[in-house]
This record gives structure tokens, C-alpha cells and sequence, in this order.
């Protein structure tokens, strides 16, 4: 868990790039449609089909519904799966404006009626949790529950102590020339150095490739999108206060179990200064969860919690408890 990535300013994320400039055809089984959630503003809606309850999924912010490529064919073996790339990260669209979470939340109710789903249950990763607060707020009659994927924290609990000392520890390594020379390089060398990434959909729409396949670099959204993002994320770390939701929820957290899982693949293990460093990170990371889960406790009233050991993104690292969890949770609802 690194609530420090949900809030940091969106300059430092890598985001779409246009699916046109290299041929590449994504091996998920899913159908691609777009749906119009205001004028001249359409979403990518991916189906992965599957029958019985509804799971809506939402990325966290820099991703596309693509980063589910991998576990949402799974969940579709006993769920409908609809992911949804909200504005501003194509082949959405990227309008200037819109980009409160109020006004992102109706994009998803819009998509819900467009498709016609009743009452789904929303799966939401990190920055979606914005959107999840409104929809179980204000749409409670129109969806069965939440599943917050590390996405539940109150972003005016800012994690400064951590953060300062997270700066001080060696940074990643950066890809060499050849590492860039394709996106199965590109992806192998952040396994490596980074551990699990994910499908190469996600990677692909994190960066730009040049006509011969190789990738060109990190892409980011048009000037306004990365204000309006930055401004609403600002907003919130100086005044946090979202309206209690009113639906059943499961906020599962990210939470390492021991020092060891907060060595990251390029530290040293036998420098001292970075085993200090280390052990003061799992100590802080261990405070800044419990004092989240506290607030969500309080937040949500129907809510439950749920401790994983793994990283941030956990529907990649962790994907086996996110399922179990998922299923658990879904069980414990109302009939439809």
C-alpha cells in the first residue's frame, strides 16, 4: 500500500498512449465499445461477458480498464465484467473539464445505464476510490457494493514522513537502450527490476511507440487534464470530506507483514543506512494503514476490512487474495 501514489501530482505518472501507433492486438477477450456520457465526451467500455452478478471495474489514476486485462477474464467465469478508462486517458475522451469526482462518478452511472446494468457492485483501485465515496453516497440505490483495492484512505492524512524519507532511499533503476527496444524488453526489464507489471495492455498504454515497435517513452495527457487532475488532488489533501456511504463495502488494504517486503529489488541489503531506512518504512507504513483503516471504519457503516501482503498494485501482485476476497464479499450480498 502507498497512498503517497494516489495522491502525488500526475506529471509524475505515465498514462495512454494511442493504441494506433504500433500494431499490436490485445489478447484479452473482451469486446470494446464507447459510450457517450456527456457531448463530445465518450468512454472506453470493455466487456468481458460472464453471467450472474455485475462487476463494474475501475483503474486507478494513470492506468486504463486494461490493467485488468489479466484477472478480469477470471472474474468472468462466474461474473459479468465491465471495466471502464474514465475521461482524460484515451481512447477515452480528454476534455478539459470534468474532473471532480462527482462529475466522474455520473460518467460511470451514465455507463451503467447505457449498458444496462442493475445494481453492479464496483471494484475500484486506488484513485477510483474518489469515485466509489460519490456512488455510494448519492447512488445507493444503484449499485450492490464496493470493493475498495487499496483505495480507501483519507487523502488529508498525508503521508509526509514517510514520503521525506522515501525520497532519501536509492531510486529504480532506469531502462538501458535495449531495454527499450521493445515493449516484451521493456516489460521483462521492469519485472525484473520492479517485480510483477502486469499485462502488456497496461504497459502499452503507459507509453509511446515509435513505427518500428520499439518504445519512444512515458506519455502523458494534454496540459488541462493534468491541471484539472492536479487541482482536484490538491483539494483534497487540504480538506477531505466525503459524504459517508450508505452501501455494504470491503476496503482491502495493502499492508507489508515484515521489513523484509519493504526491501525493494534494487536496494542493498547489507547497507546499514538502507536497512535503517527499511525498517523506519515498515514502521510508518504499519502506523499510516491503521490509521486509514480507522477512518474507514467510521466512514463507512457497512463496511469491512481486509489486509494484504503485497504492493500497491494489487490486482497484479496479489491477485489470487483479491479474487478470494472479491468472491467473499459478493457471497455475503443480497440476492439481485
Amino acid at each position: 500500500m502507498t497512498a503517497r501514489l494516489a495522491l502525488c501530482v500526475l506529471l509524475a505518472l505515465a498514462a495512454p498512449a494511442s493504441s494506433q501507433q504500433v500494431e499490436w492486438r490485445d489478447p484479452s477477450p473482451h469486446a470494446t465499445t464507447f459510450v457517450t456520457v456527456e457531448d463530445e465526451v465518450r468512454l472506453e467500455v470493455l466487456d468481458w461477458g460472464g453471467s450472474g452478478r455485475t462487476l463494474v471495474l475501475l483503474a486507478g489514476l494513470g492506468d486504463t480498464a486494461h490493467v485488468f486485462d489479466d484477472i478480469a477474464p477470471i472474474l468472468a467465469t462466474r461474473y459479468r465484467v465491465i471495466g471502464v478508462t474514465r475521461r482524460g486517458f484515451p481512447p477515452s475522451s480528454a476534455p478539459s473539464t470534468g474532473y471532480t469526482p462527482t462529475r466522474l462518478a455520473e460518467d460511470v452511472v451514465r455507463v451503467i445505464d447505457a449498458v444496462g446494468l442493475n445494481r453492479p457492485v464496483l471494484v475500484g483501485h486506488s484513485f477510483a476510490g474518489e469515485e466509489m465515496h460519490v456512488l455510494g453516497a448519492r447512488y445507493s440505490t444503484r449499485i450492490a457494493g464496493l470493493v475498495y483495492v487499496d483505495a480507501a484512505f483519507d487523502r488529508a492524512d498525508r503521508f509526509e514522513e514517510y514520503e521525506t524519507l522515501s525520497r532519501k532511499m536509492p531510486p529504480p533503476p532506469r531502462p538501458a537502450p535495449a531495454d527499450l527496444e521493445s515493449f516484451a524488453a521493456l516489460r521483462a526489464f521492469l519485472m525484473r527490476a520492479q517485480g510483477p507489471f502486469g499485462p502488456e495492455a497496461r504497459l502499452r498504454a503507459r507509453y509511446v511507440a515509435n513505427a518500428d515497435g520499439s518504445v519512444r517513452g512515458a506519455w502523458l495527457p494534454d496540459a488541462p487534464v493534468v491541471q484539472a487532475y492536479s487541482n482536484e488532488m490538491r483539494a483534497m489533501t487540504a480538506a477531505y470530506h466525503p459524504e459517508p456511504i450508505r452501501v455494504p463495502a470491503l476496503a482491502i488494504y495493502a499492508v507489508p507483514k515484515s521489513a523484509d517486503e519493504v526491501m525493494r529489488p534494487w536496494y542493498s541489503a547489507e547497507d546499514p543506512s538502507v536497512r535503517e531506512g527499511v525498517e523506519k518504512l515498515y514502521r510508518l507504513e504499519r502506523e499510516n494503514v491503521a490509521r486509514h483503516v480507522r477512518w474507514f471504519a467510521a466512514f463507512a457503516e457497512q463496511g469491512r476490512i481486509a489486509e494484504l501482503s503485497g504492493g500497491h498494485d494489487l490486482v497484479v501482485s496479489n491477485q489470487r487474495e483479491v479474487l478470494r476476497q472479491i468472491d467473499d464479499f459478493v457471497a455475503s450480498l443480497p440476492a439481485p
